[in-house]
């Protein structure tokens, strides 16, 4: 966890979570970037994941990758 919120390079950390369901270990990062244009934040936002990714990838393996925005209460995939 620690090497998935240091790669994040400064945004706001709103919540952390390892989990392990159905036998795989699960690392979720909800974080904030800064309000710009709708597609600035999504680019930023799938930036700061893969770093936050490349990063886990050095210590230990991973197999997915899901970027999700939220959007009137929900949890969508960032499009």
């Amino acid at each position: 966890m620690a090497a998935a919120s240091s790669a994040l390079g400064g945004l706001h950390i709103d919540a952390t979570d390892v989990a392990v369901t159905g036998g795989t270990p699960r690392i979720r990062l909800r974080f904030t970037v800064p309000d710009s244009s709708e597609a600035e934040e999504n680019a930023r936002a799938r930036m700061a994941a893969v770093g936050a990714r490349d990063a886990v990838q050095l210590v230990a393996g991973t197999a997915g990758l899901w970027i999700r925005r939220r959007r009137g209460g929900r949890w969508l995939p960032l499009g």
